[in-house]
């Protein structure tokens, strides 16, 4: 009976993360571009003042290592609940705003918890609920954030043509209250703190959980590696796909074909999560993540090369970028263990900060310079590279965690 209620809360559990990381990405990212028009009609703010509130996540790469902290000593569901609680107060209110300034601190609110909703507690519970197949169901549930990409916007899109912005803001607030409810209903920390509601995370079996601290995992060579990977990794997110659609209409393919790229991008990243995230449990989540740098590197030296090499290297870098989010959680428990992952992670998460503000700068400037994006994406590829060939030196922790756990 116990393995049967277990059984089925590991599925409540994923379906909460699948649908959080949906509700995160979709409303941040997918659904963004979507507002600009009726808030410049409604309040006569520039498209540039409006886009400035994306650099609010910033806030929320700086505020991971504090996050994963307080979910390592607290547990993900009240971690969960708060982030998702943010967001959705933030764009309840945001019918009733006037002001500028009232734009910008809803959107302080709205990524200050962002990683808080996804890839930190994403990256703890699959480990725990799932510990025979944390691969592919990492994959799995990661490949939310390509579903909320489809059903975030298309909500947007209703209730835009329905009853306006104002209406629009209302339902990502509902849905992601609703997340937050849900999460604080079907959120645990491990299966025996399920069964027993006098557990908390820090009395019941999360206490028994084995990896190193943060201040042992800084000390490794592997840390700085996976670092680096993420940091360089993630100029694919910043500074490649971003720029897809112009560079393939300057390799001179007709607008509505080069906007087929994104299409390509979405499906490829579907596909790539979970099957990735599969082989990071036969070859090792480092191995795996080693691929997928080397086919971000591939993709966009072929991108460059000709019209019909684009279109070869464009899947090639779609897959390898999409698993990118899978396997880095992956990559950090399998080098340092689950009992001070939040720590880690968030840590690591902070670097995200140098790609996202570096590459839109460089791949802009060379374009402006060259009048084309070539040297830009050529120069990313060697990052890649070079990030791939960091993960090679890395040395693996060899000793069972639970020796270490006195550190």
């Amino acid at each position: 009976m116990t393995s049967l209620l277990d059984d089925n809360r590991r599925w409540l559990v994923f379906g909460t993360l699948f649908l959080a990381a949906g509700v995160n990405v979709g409303s941040s990212n997918y659904a963004f571009g979507l507002f600009v028009e009726p808030l410049e009609t409604t309040f006569g703010w520039s498209r540039t003042a409006i886009s400035a509130s994306l650099s609010f996540t910033a806030v929320g790469s700086l505020a991971s290592p504090v996050i994963g902290r307080l979910m390592d000593r607290h547990g993900a569901r009240p971690v969960m609940v708060i982030s998702l609680a943010l967001m959705g107060i933030s764009f309840l209110v945001r019918p009733a705003m006037t002001e500028l300034w009232h734009w910008y601190g809803l959107s302080f609110f709205q990524f200050i918890g962002i990683s808080g909703i996804t890839a930190l507690p994403t990256g703890r519970l699959i480990a725990i609920w799932f510990p025979n197949s944390q691969g592919r169901i990492m994959g799995i549930t990661v490949a939310g954030i390509n579903f909320g990409g489809i059903t975030i916007p298309f909500i947007v899109n209703v209730a835009l043509g329905a009853s306006g912005w104002q209406a629009a803001y209302v339902a990502m607030g509902v849905v992601a209250m609703t997340l937050a409810g849900l999460a604080l209903l079907f959120i645990r920390e491990h299966p025996r703190e399920a069964h027993d509601s006098k557990l908390g995370p820090a009395q019941g079996e999360t206490s028994r959980l084995s990896g190193l601290s943060l201040s042992s995992a800084t000390k490794t060579r592997s840390f700085y590696a996976i670092v680096g990977a993420l940091a360089l990794g993630n100029f694919a997110h910043a500074g490649v796909f971003p720029q897809l659609v112009p560079h393939f209409t300057e390799l001179g393919v007709p607008y509505t074909l080069a906007a087929l790229t994104v299409t390509v991008m979405a499906v490829t990243g579907l596909v790539s999560k979970p099957t990735f995230g599969y082989l990071s449990e036969r070859m090792t989540a480092r191995r795996a993540m080693i691929l997928t740098l080397s086919g971000q590197g591939v993709g966009s030296v072929l991108l460059v090369i000709s019209p019909v090499s684009a279109w070869v290297g464009l899947p090639i870098f779609g897959v390898s970028m999409g698993a990118h989010s899978a396997l880095m959680p992956l990559l950090v428990q399998e080098s340092f263990g689950t009992r001070n992952f939040g720590s880690i992670m968030g840590t690591v998460t902070m670097f995200s900060l140098i790609p996202f503000g570096i590459a839109p700068l460089l791949a802009g400037r060379t374009f402006d310079v060259t009048q084309s994006y070539t040297l830009a994406y050529l120069g990313f590829a060697a990052l890649f590279v070079i990030a791939a060939a960091g993960l090679t030196q890395m040395r693996i922790q060899e000793e069972r965690w639970s020796q270490v756990n006195s550190q």
